[in-house]
């Protein structure tokens, strides 16, 4: 039996051995916007339960973008266009807004990866910078959660008057969803805090399964 599965960019092929039975499950994807770009903006705009990004950004003179690293197939070259137009629109300056990579303890991401995950003309226009877990002095300690777990963040992120998480949502193995706060923990945290977090102790808890 040969079946292709959605693999890396291009697909994978892969011929199993006969003798066995098979069955195929698929996920039920959704249908693609017709106007992604519109949507975008919309989101931007009008929000849920939330000001306008420009309302957001207006009088702030830094802002922080965290983003998925390459492991995350996040539509960021779509995204950050109107989003950084907003920003500056709102009187950000350029120099004043920096893009992360929210690497957690992933390698950094390399200048081919960089220009992939943002776009060329967003990586030749503003600063993009991978985060760095293993080095302490580049992360604020902002105190312990009340479970004991130490907190230390990204300081370029941290002392940004606007701070901002762009990715997706989906599920995930042991944090329920993946989403906006994994960009920061464990994205921009220190490995301090990263190895707390996926300890045995939280590993371990009940509520850590995918959907909780």
């Amino acid at each position: 039996m040969r079946i292709d599965l959605a693999f890396g960019k291009t697909g994978l092929t892969v011929d199993l051995p006969s003798g066995y039975e098979y069955r195929v499950l698929e996920a039920r994807s959704a249908e693609p916007l017709t106007g992604a770009e519109k949507a975008i903006e919309c989101g931007l705009d009008a929000p849920i339960e939330s000001p306008p990004l420009l309302e957001l950004a207006r009088g702030k003179r830094t802002a922080a973008i965290s983003v998925c690293d390459i492991t995350r197939p996040a539509p960021n070259r779509l995204v950050l266009p109107p989003l950084l137009r907003r920003l500056e629109q709102a009187g950000i300056p350029r120099e004043g807004i920096t893009i992360l990579i929210a690497t957690g303890l992933h390698r950094p991401a390399t200048e081919a990866e960089i220009r992939e995950i943002v776009g060329d003309e967003t990586a030749r226009a503003y600063r993009v910078v991978n985060h760095h877990a293993r080095e302490l002095s580049e992360h604020r300690h902002l105190g312990s959660t009340a479970a004991g777990t130490p907190v230390f963040i990204d300081e370029r992120f941290v002392s940004a008057d606007l701070h901002i998480t762009l990715g997706f949502i989906e599920p995930h193995l042991m944090l329920g969803f993946s989403g906006g706060r994994k960009l920061i923990v464990p994205g921009l945290a220190a490995q301090e805090t990263i190895k707390v977090i996926h300890s045995p102790r939280f590993m371990r808890e009940e509520r850590a399964c995918e959907g909780s």
